[in-house]
């Protein structure tokens, strides 16, 4: 399949505008439902960490899909704006969240002309497949980082074979060189699940009971597992101030 960013993400969004159009879209919206509230926790969790209290402050929500992260950093008091590569969802956004902003932009193309104090680019990355891009990208975003702010991004930071043509992971060593490039200091990674959004092979049938995998997920990170290679995880990188 010859993959077309721009026009993949708007077909996703159109056929499914909720949590599956971003997220697993062969499973229940339950499903999904889960997957995001653990990203949220462990969101809430290198905040927490980070001593970034997300009201008050200017937030870049990078990929903002179907919403859930601006929701997140709306109901948080945070001043959002959003980007999108897909003009479904800077339609759809606008109408659901007037207090925020929405731009239609590739973050792989041009350079952004204002800094945030949070700059949340969850499952974005990994989606630009063309290595040229991704740099631009990566530098894009990390020079839009304000004084003391943050960059949050999620991959698994391993290479891995495999993957369907809209995803391309990159080892850590490739942020770390990026991101250090742009005078971010790069802090802890934070594991993004464990049993949920992922391949469960004989196990798979668990994907119909999401809230003992949610449960399940909360416990397991609590005892510091998912650092596999083949989990996603979270970079927490900020801009000293």
């Amino acid at each position: 399949m010859n993959y077309r960013p721009r026009e993949f993400w708007d077909r996703r969004l159109s056929e499914q505008f909720d949590l599956r159009g971003t997220g697993e879209t062969g499973l229940s919206l339950a499903y999904n439902r889960a997957c995001y509230a653990l990203r949220a926790r462990v969101l809430s969790r290198a905040l927490a960490d980070a001593a970034c209290d997300p009201r008050g402050r200017r937030v870049l929500d990078v990929g903002c899909g179907t919403g859930f992260f601006t929701a997140y950093y709306l109901v948080r008091g945070a001043h959002v704006t959003g980007l999108d590569i897909a003009p479904t969802s800077i339609e759809q956004l606008s109408l659901r969240h007037p207090e925020g902003r929405f731009m239609l932009a590739d973050v792989s193309e041009a350079a952004l002309t204002e800094s945030f104090d949070v700059v949340n680019a969850f499952d974005v990355l990994y989606h630009i497949t063309d290595d040229a891009r991704w740099e631009r990208a990566v530098r894009n975003l990390a020079r839009a980082v304000a004084p003391g702010g943050l960059l949050l991004v999620t991959d698994t930071f391993a290479e891995l074979g495999g993957s369907a043509s809209h995803n391309r992971m990159r080892p850590l060593a490739r942020y770390r060189e990026r991101l250090e490039t742009e005078h971010l200091e790069c802090g802890r990674l934070y594991p993004t699940h464990v049993l949920l959004n992922r391949e469960l092979g004989p196990l798979r049938f668990l994907n119909r009971a999401p809230a003992l995998l949610l449960a399940a997920d909360r416990a397991l990170l609590a005892l510091g597992l998912g650092r596999d290679p083949a989990v996603s995880k979270l970079l927490l990188a900020r801009r000293p101030g």
